[in-house]
């Protein structure tokens, strides 16, 4: 802008006005300045602060029962009925403390060694959240039949998702097999419930102002540890009567296979090629299960039996409502006796009890694997239909 008395000013003033402005600028400079350095400054401390939040470097699942309050990783067995809890084992990595698992129960156990924890339910961050989201592991497949060439396919093993353990660290256990969910029909599992079940928990840690979004996400072992004797394996045994085993009932809830036409049960080694374990290993490692393996837990508490040691008492006729040997019926306690075997074929069904009127008829209990999961129904829903005439066997050792 032009001013008409520029010339006019005098030089002190002007000098004086130039010191000012240099003044003023410095200010603002210096004002600027201490602005970065102060938002530098935080971001510095908002990074440091962050650097020592806790991380999650690990998560292990962990289970204690009525009978044994330790909670340990791995396989736990069962007795009939009693009942388990589950947790979540968390390595923590913090800035001054190093790495110190936190577990919610008293006394934790990994790999067989009694672990120092810090005991508590709670993340070590007040700002944070944490969640468990808890699955089981389970076959993708119920059955069917079983070949080399599908065994690898047939025996793959994937997480189910299990609403009903909740979000919690801890959590009381159950067992209930989510793998036949899409399908209707199949008979509900003995009471108490028995079976065979591995868990798998992701932990996610959060922001309380987004729980939706997490910070942090750790699994423990899946489905590709199946081997690891690590993973958390819970099987319950069954309450069976005088005869039988009650290892049985762990058997349940795995896939049940028909071995392929022409192997012969047991094909003790249609599996070999595929998994490096037979079909013994397996169902000894509580992994599938098969008709006569099934039936020789049943017997005698291995998946391994001698079919000498079984014994023919004679073909039966089945009849409307009813089944006769050479025209007469068999009485249950003379005739029939707990895990006595009806043999059709290589399938198998383990008598189990009578239903009430001492004969032995269609309507008495049994357990049998028969291309499904480890089914108690009745004889009726065991036979296929139209067949008209089985095989009446005892164990040597019955």
């Amino acid at each position: 802008m032009y001013w008409p008395h520029a010339a006019g000013v005098h030089p002190e003033a002007r000098g004086r006005y130039n010191v000012r402005m240099e003044r003023d600028t410095r200010l603002l400079v210096w004002v600027g300045s201490a602005i970065v350095a102060a938002v530098v400054v935080i971001a510095l401390l908002w990074h440091y602060q962050e650097q020592g939040r806790p991380v999650l470097r690990e998560v292990r699942v962990v289970s204690a029962s009525a009978n044994d309050p330790v909670f340990r990783d791995g396989r736990r067995k069962l007795a009939p009925g009693e009942s388990f809890r589950l947790a979540t084992a968390l390595l923590v990595e913090q800035r001054g403390r190093g790495q110190y698992w936190l577990c919610p129960c008293e006394k934790l156990v990994l790999a067989g060694r009694e672990t120092p924890h810090v005991q508590s339910s709670q993340w070590p961050d007040r700002d944070r959240v944490l969640r468990v989201f808890w699955s089981t592991i389970e076959c993708a497949y119920l059955g069917g039949e079983l070949t080399a060439s599908n065994a690898s396919q047939r025996l793959q093993y994937r997480t189910f998702l299990a609403t009903e353990l909740g979000r919690g660290v801890l959590v009381d256990g159950t067992l209930e097999a989510h793998n036949d969910d899409f399908l209707a029909g199949l008979p509900a599992p003995p009471q108490p419930v028995p079976g065979t079940l591995r868990y798998r928990a992701r932990v996610e840690i959060s922001a309380r102002s987004d729980r939706f979004v997490p910070l942090q996400a750790v699994s423990s072992l899946g489905p590709e540890a199946l081997p690891n004797p690590s993973l958390p394996t819970i099987s319950r045994a069954m309450e069976v009567p005088k005869g039988l085993h009650s290892e049985v009932g762990e058997l349940f809830f795995l896939p049940g296979f028909v071995l392929s036409p022409g192997q012969g049960e047991p094909a003790d080694d249609v599996t070999l090629d595929a998994l490096g374990h037979t079909v013994h290993e397996l169902v000894a490692g509580r992994v599938m299960a098969s008709s006569a393996t099934f039936a020789a837990v049943a017997l005698t508490g291995s998946p391994v039996w001698n079919r000498r040691s079984l014994r023919h008492l004679g073909t039966l006729d089945v009849l409307p409502g009813r089944l006769e040997l050479r025209g007469r019926p068999l009485r249950w306690g003379r005739d029939i006796l707990p895990g006595d075997l009806i043999g059709i074929g290589n399938h198998w069904i383990v008598l189990e009890r009578d239903n009430g009127n001492k004969l032995l008829d269609l309507n008495d209990r049994v357990i049998h694997c028969w291309g499904r999961p480890p089914q108690e129904v009745t004889l009726l829903e065991a036979l296929d239909e139209g067949v008209t005439e089985i095989d009446l066997y005892r164990h040597a050792n019955s």
